[in-house]
């Protein structure tokens, strides 16, 4: 790099990339550290020690705690500090790029702009359900133009955006390591857990259970458990010797709302064919052992279990919401059905459960699909494309 090249044009930059959960974000994981391997200066800003803190110190990447996370009034002398500390430490480092993820960072993020305007502030929206409250929506959109590129992680997102007047809107799905799982894995050690044998139909929904005080999501949950059971008894009708597993647990909380879903399928009869397996790190193993994998979520992106499903060749039934149809197409690599109805659910359910080789015909189109789409290095190849991008049209004014 000769010194009258920016690095923005073409070196190294140094990026910080800030969240708002401690636990879990593979995404984020996996994008802060595929820049980090490309050359980047990064270092990531978590709300508390956690999973993902270690996670990202096994990679060398540095890590600095700021505790960010909090709305109601008694947790804000706490979370003004945090700001104070963010603003100070965007000072220090001097980022060309600071890169939020999730709403409760963009925030922080889109205040803290107010104090340094140097660097280029990156919001990615991860999901919309906050946009179902009030007053989240209203803290969302007042602070939108403080952000300088919006990235939608699905198409529905980014142009929802659009719509709301982002300054600049891009799409980039978080991606993952798309080779790590095998599709000729088999599924019987799962299997044989629950002595059941090859020819036995069985329906897979992979995801954390969210407790939210939303009142749009009371009735049913945020990732759709509740429509997946009230389906079940259909399924049984059409397909006696199905067997559900509901794999996964709650992401927090103290256990209430898994005992409610247990209890949604006691009550409907089905507590021999509907098996709660709580978290499990054997994921090739789970998703070898299923026919069909199903996704009933009122909200999502694109969906990590969704594409896991497809990059093990099954079949895949989801919500016609958000990023869903980014990773489903329907009638190609799977099957849509309106949220929130059990009917359709079910319907699309037993149509794939009934028809094994369409299913593998969509498996096997939906893995080409996804490897191409949701490939990491494709994701962090395009996020710094869109940097360098804002950067080169930004010119001066985003250098320090």
């Amino acid at each position: 790099m000769t010194p009258s090249t920016p690095p923005e044009a073409s070196g190294p930059l140094r990026i910080l990339q800030v969240t708002s959960t401690p636990n879990g974000g593979s995404w984020f994981h996996d994008q802060v550290v595929g820049l980090a391997r490309r050359g980047h200066q990064v270092r990531a800003v978590l709300p508390a020690e956690g999973a993902l803190s270690a996670r990202l110190r096994t990679a060398d990447v540095p890590v600095e705690i700021v505790p960010l996370n909090g709305w109601r009034p008694r947790q804000l002398p706490r979370v003004a500090a945090a700001e104070l500390r963010l603003i100070r430490l965007i000072r220090e480092f001097r980022p060309h790029v600071v890169h939020a993820h999730l709403l409760k960072a963009n925030i922080a993020c889109r205040v803290a702009r107010l104090a340094v305007t140097r660097g280029l502030h990156v919001n990615q929206v991860t999901g919309i359900n906050h946009l179902r409250s009030p007053i989240l929506r209203r803290i969302d959109l007042a602070t939108l133009s403080r952000a300088d590129v919006l990235i939608g992680s699905c198409t529905a997102f980014a142009d929802r955006y659009r719509r709301f007047g982002a300054r600049s809107v891009a799409v980039s799905h978080y991606g993952c390591n798309v080779r790590r799982l095998d599709p000729t894995a088999s599924g019987r050690p799962f299997r044989a857990e629950f002595g059941l044998g090859d020819d036995v139909p069985t329906i897979g929904m992979v995801a954390h259970m969210y407790p939210t005080r939303l009142r749009a999501f009371r009735d049913i949950g945020v990732k759709g458990h509740e429509v997946l059971i009230d389906a079940v008894p259909r399924v049984l009708a059409r397909v006696p010797g199905a067997h559900v597993f509901i794999v996964g647990d709650e992401f927090v909380g103290a256990g209430d709302y898994r005992r409610e879903l247990e209890a949604r399928v006691a009550r409907l009869g089905v507590a021999d064919r509907v098996h709660f397996t709580g978290h499990r790190t054997d994921v090739q193993n789970v998703l070898a052992a299923m026919d069909v994998l199903v996704n009933p979520s009122m909200e999502e992106s694109a969906c990590y279990a969704m594409i896991e499903a497809l990059l093990m060749e099954k079949g895949a039934v989801a919500s016609d919401v958000g990023g869903l149809p980014d990773t489903v197409q329907h009638g190609e690599t799977g099957l849509l059905v309106p949220p929130g109805d059990p009917v359709a659910l079910a319907e699309a359910l037993v149509t794939l459960l009934a028809d094994p080789e369409r299913r593998r015909e969509m498996g096997r189109l939906g893995r080409q699909r996804c490897l191409r789409r949701f490939d990491i290095d494709r994701t962090v190849a395009d996020v710094e494309s869109v940097y360098r991008t804002a950067l080169a049209a930004a010119g001066t004014g985003s250098s320090w």
